[in-house]
């Protein structure tokens, strides 16, 4: 049976189209919830710390913990419900996942302790940046590239919020920047990408 250039080609962009339709379905079924509760989660720890900016450790404390402890329980979940036969391979994965975000919030510590920020600004400007980084790195490992256009554009309103933006508001432009940047993406793939 002679295939033509042309129906090579043709059957070529049809596996490469299911390819990309099935890594959206997918990353709108997992990702989504993810980005849209750390979306939420930005906006209320930024506005509460804008509004009673005396709390504002307690209650990056409290948010940030519930919202690890709730990414791993849905994490958890999704991979039970995911995959009733584990494979070696996506377990390896799902734990070298875990692992990079393990160690890398161990690592914001110990350059925050070596750093020393002597501003609350400069130090949550640092945290946000390095979250972001690993953003980037994960959309280039899994060519997710919501997740690396998201991490550099909220990179840069960090940059714009800490250099340009009086003191007084940087709270504001965070939550509408970064913690709105995250939420629409969560929304986005969550209702366009399936």
């Amino acid at each position: 049976m002679d295939v033509s250039q042309k129906e090579a080609k043709d059957s070529l962009n049809q596996i490469q189209d299911a390819a990309t339709y099935t890594r959206k379905t997918i990353t709108a079924s997992y990702d989504s919830g993810l980005l849209i509760m750390w979306g939420l989660i930005c906006i209320a720890a930024f506005l509460g710390t804008h509004f009673f900016h005396n709390w504002a450790g307690y209650i990056w404390w409290v948010l940030s913990g519930a919202g690890v402890v709730l990414t791993f329980l849905v994490v958890r979940h999704q991979f039970r419900q995911a995959n009733p036969t584990k494979t070696p391979a996506a377990e390896r994965i799902g734990w070298r996942i875990f692992w990079f975000w393990t160690l890398l919030f161990v690592y914001i510590f110990v350059w925050l302790s070596v750093l020393a920020p002597v501003k609350d600004l400069q130090m949550n400007a640092f945290i946000i940046t390095v979250i972001m980084f690993a953003y980037v790195v994960t959309g280039l490992w899994f060519r997710s590239y919501h997740m690396l256009w998201l991490g550099i554009v909220v990179t840069c309103t960090t940059l714009v919020g800490y250099y340009l933006i009086p003191v007084g508001y940087y709270c504001l432009w965070m939550a509408t920047t970064a913690g709105g940047a995250i939420l629409g993406t969560g929304l986005y793939t969550r209702f366009f990408w399936k």
